[in-house]
């Protein structure tokens, strides 16, 4: 895939995973051996149920999307508000790792840490 095309995918799958997006779009963008570091080297199962219980109040202000070869680096902000009402927001640098047009690994670090935040609920 090219680099635009490994852009494009990253942008589609953070619209997927944000409020009024679709999650169904998941299975299209992440490839099955997915893993995400940044949550604890989740894997595809329990990202998505981890999705479930966020996606709807969530949302992604991308402000830099650089790539090379099959890695696309984003800078941005996530805010998300908790189930108990909550809002916070973190800055975010995430590294993504695509084969095939796919998204294999997502390693997020972000400020202040997003496991600190959740483990506050």
């Amino acid at each position: 895939m090219s680099i635009d095309e490994n852009k494009a995918t990253v942008r589609r799958f953070l619209n997927a995973i944000s409020s009024g997006g679709n999650i169904d779009l998941i299975d299209d963008l992440v490839a099955p051996n997915y893993v995400n570091r940044g949550m604890g080297n989740v894997d595809l199962a329990g990202f998505k149920a981890m999705l479930s219980g966020m996606q709807g109040a969530s949302h992604f202000e991308i402000e830099d999307l650089v790539a090379e070869g099959d890695a696309v680096v984003l800078r941005g902000t996530m805010n998300i508000t908790l189930a108990v009402g909550k809002q916070v927001s973190a800055r975010n640098l995430t590294f993504y790792r695509l084969a095939d047009g796919r998204i294999v690994e997502d390693d997020t670090m972000t400020t202040p840490d997003l496991s600190q935040i959740l483990g506050d609920v």
